[in-house]
């Protein structure tokens, strides 16, 4: 493969991306796939100019032009990777590093175990990683360090991987995401989420998105709690077969598992396996129907959770840069246990999201209503959870990051204490300023506020029960490198 030359900085702030790369090519048929992967890429401009070039540190990377034709997603609707704005044609190799430094002050945060202002600080490193052959794919998305203070001090690791395999009509996908955190990563440590450690945004560094897999494939922690470390693995797999360029069967299942190092709090493993057959209509829309079956169980509970959901999905790419799906059906759960005995129940499950980019905003957002392993707290939850995201650039040097969280809990197991069903509603909301200091670096400012209202009903663990609204001021400065071209 022609080596890839890759010039350029990346910025400081969250809701930063490599800007649009135009591929060089002076003949005038449309490319083939390969020679888009193997053409040379333009030198990087700088990631913030200090002038006001049309630009935007927003763009993700476009394809050339006769490729960013407006088509759907290649990846399947009922598979575990999410989908994006555009088609994903993953071209470019490469990894990107990035360093941030971090100091906070948190005011009032009963959640975390103290009422009295904290300081805080952390330093986080990450890196994004996208490497492409004709007939594989591999992503990488890792972000580690530590955060300290005179409470606790811990390790941050987030851990997202996934490597995929193309043949004439096969496919499989192996994935594999890790974290250990002493906090809920809804609206981790004020900032909107871990994504807004990387430097970059949370749309991710060119081909690379953030997350990298259907987060309902995830162990929910949406449930805040007291500061404790916890470890957080899913190992996936996905085997997909094209019956025509029109239609697509996948079968995927995944293993998870939330394990608290602390005492009062439920640990779960968590097992889905789902299948689906894709129709493309056009090539803007895809339709699915899909089966899905979870499966709950708890390490120190007799306790276990059968869902079975059949869903319909919809996906429709209105523009090149606007993606909508969503997915919606019957849920039937299957109760099994000493507190339930053998019961079940009815319901309805949906996730849609809508991801929207231009030169100067990226706007994102997601809900999901499904059955969740409870998030630590409970034993099983009815869980409702929204987010979104937007990404404006104010001006050459200037940008603004807002990110909003949503989500009801509700108990799905009467606990020994009451028999009503009570609910954790949990919010957030971070608003962040990022000024580019430089080619490589850039200073933030950021503000995050998280309330919990919590019916005591809910609580089937020592380590709830409060409510609290909790405040965090935060400063810090990120430094960017080169991406590093990969062969």
């Amino acid at each position: 493969m022609t080596k890839l030359r890759i010039f350029g900085w990346m910025v400081f702030c969250a809701a930063t991306c490599i800007p649009a790369v135009q591929a060089q090519k002076t003949d005038s048929t449309q490319p083939t796939a390969k020679e888009l992967r193997e053409q040379p890429l333009a030198p990087y401009p700088a990631i913030l100019s200090s002038t006001e070039a049309s630009d935007s540190a927003l763009d993700l990377p476009q394809a050339p032009t006769a490729a960013t034709q407006v088509a759907a997603d290649e990846r399947p609707l009922s598979g575990v990777q999410e989908l994006t704005a555009g088609p994903h044609l993953g071209f470019r190799n490469f990894l990107v590093p990035s360093v941030t430094a971090l100091s906070q002050t948190a005011f009032h945060s009963s959640d975390a175990g103290f009422d009295r202002p904290a300081e805080f600080a952390y330093l986080v490193g990450t890196l994004d990683v996208n490497h492409v052959s004709e007939r594989s794919e591999f992503l990488l998305s890792y972000t580690g360090g530590g955060s300290f203070s005179s409470y606790l001090n811990s390790a941050i690791q987030d851990l997202q991987l996934s490597q995929s395999y193309r043949w004439r009509r096969w496919s499989l996908l192996v994935g594999d995401q890790v974290s250990f955190l002493t906090q809920s990563p809804f609206g981790f440590a004020g900032l909107g989420g871990l994504a807004f450690f990387n430097g970059i945004s949370r749309f991710g560094a060119a081909d690379v998105p953030g997350p990298l897999f259907d987060p309902s494939f995830l162990p929910n922690q949406t449930i805040p709690t007291i500061i404790v470390p916890r470890l957080s693995h899913t190992i996936l797999t996905q085997v997909g077969y094209n019956f025509s360029p029109r239609a697509t069967w996948t079968a995927a299942a995944s293993y998870g598992t939330l394990n608290y190092f602390g005492v009062g709090f439920i640990n779960s493993a968590s097992t889905f396996f789902q299948t689906g057959y894709n129709y493309q209509l056009t090539p803007q829309t895809t339709t699915a129907v899909t089966y899905r079956f979870d499966d709950f169980r708890y390490t120190h509970f007799h306790q276990r959770i059968a869902d079975h959901i059949v869903q319909l999905s919809y996906a429709r790419h209105l523009t090149s840069r606007l993606q909508f799906q969503v997915a919606a059906g019957p849920s039937v759960a299957l109760f099994r246990g000493l507190v339930t005995g053998s019961s079940s129940r009815v319901s309805w499950a949906l996730n849609s999201s809508l991801d929207y980019r231009r030169d100067s905003t990226s706007f994102f957002a997601r809900y999901d209503h499904l059955v969740t392993a409870g998030s630590g707290v409970l034993v099983g939850a009815q869980t409702d959870q929204a987010e979104a995201v937007i990404e404006q650039k104010l001006s050459s040097r200037w940008q603004n990051v807002t990110s909003v969280g949503y989500a009801i809990n509700r108990n799905l197991i009467a606990n020994h204490i009451n028999t009503n069903n009570g609910h954790f509603d949990s919010w957030y909301a971070s608003f962040r300023f990022n000024r580019q200091m430089g080619p490589t670096a850039a200073l933030f400012f950021a503000y995050g506020a998280r309330l919990q209202l919590v019916d005591s009903a809910a609580c089937s663990v020592v380590n709830c029960g409060r409510h609290f609204v909790a405040h965090e001021l935060s400063a810090g400065v990120t430094f960017g490198f080169r991406p590093i071209a990969l062969q």
